[in-house]
């Protein structure tokens, strides 16, 4: 490593690993020297890591952070403990070079490197919903449980119910049809009965007419 150059962390790279989310994590460069320095980043796995940015200079004096986000996993991988990615960090004096071709050339002695191992970490578990001190008290129900457990008894009576309530219409339909049939006939056999008596009367009327005609004849 450079005099006066610092990278963090020095040789493992810290994932908290979680399914479909972007992980980020830093690299601290710290150039405590004198003259400016170019780094460059790498990864074995550039398709799974982005990195922000993968290239530029440290002045003396100054700090660069660089951003590494793991891109979303859709599945754990099959050893997480034993994850192959790796980092690398090259750092060289730029003197004044902005060309990072010429700069980190294969074979340019004055290039330090720096290798990372990528690490994953599980997430940390959530708290448990029952008070420490309480995990031997026995709650019991709660109303919103005590409602879902009598639901099913409650519909089958609400059925019954409305079988019953059924039964009891169509009863009453064949009762008043009965009634209104019964005062229909009985309005039928007033009508009847008036019609028998008033021609009775009729027919007195006429006998005794008749009588009187008769009586009339007598006298005369």
């Amino acid at each position: 490593m450079a005099d006066g150059l610092k990278i963090t962390p020095e040789k493992e790279l810290a994932f908290r690993f979680e399914l479909k989310k972007t992980i980020p994590t830093t690299i601290k460069i710290t150039n405590s020297g004198k003259e400016e320095t170019a780094f460059k980043v790498k990864t074995t796995a550039p398709k799974k890591y982005c990195v922000k940015p993968n290239t530029g200079f440290v002045r003396p004096g100054e700090t660069q952070m660089i951003q590494v986000i793991m891109q979303a996993q859709r599945e754990w991988p099959a050893d997480i403990s034993g994850c192959k990615d790796k980092f690398l960090v090259q750092t060289t004096p730029s003197k004044g070079n902005a060309d990072f071709a010429e700069l980190f050339a294969k074979g340019k002695a004055d290039i330090t490197e720096s290798k990372l191992r990528v690490v994953y970490s599980q997430p940390a578990p959530p708290p448990s919903p029952v008070p420490e001190g309480d995990e031997g008290v026995n709650y019991g129900p709660s109303s919103m449980d005590a409602g879902v457990a009598h639901r099913g008894p409650m519909s089958d009576d609400v059925s019954v119910l409305q079988r019953d309530l059924e039964r009891y219409r169509i009863n009453n339909e064949s009762l008043t049809m009965d009634l209104k049939m019964a005062i229909q006939n009985n309005n039928r056999g007033a009508a009847a009965a008036k019609g028998f008596t008033l021609m009775h009367l009729l027919l007195v009327a006429f006998l005794f007419f008749l009588l009187g005609l008769n009586a009339a004849k007598r006298l005369a």
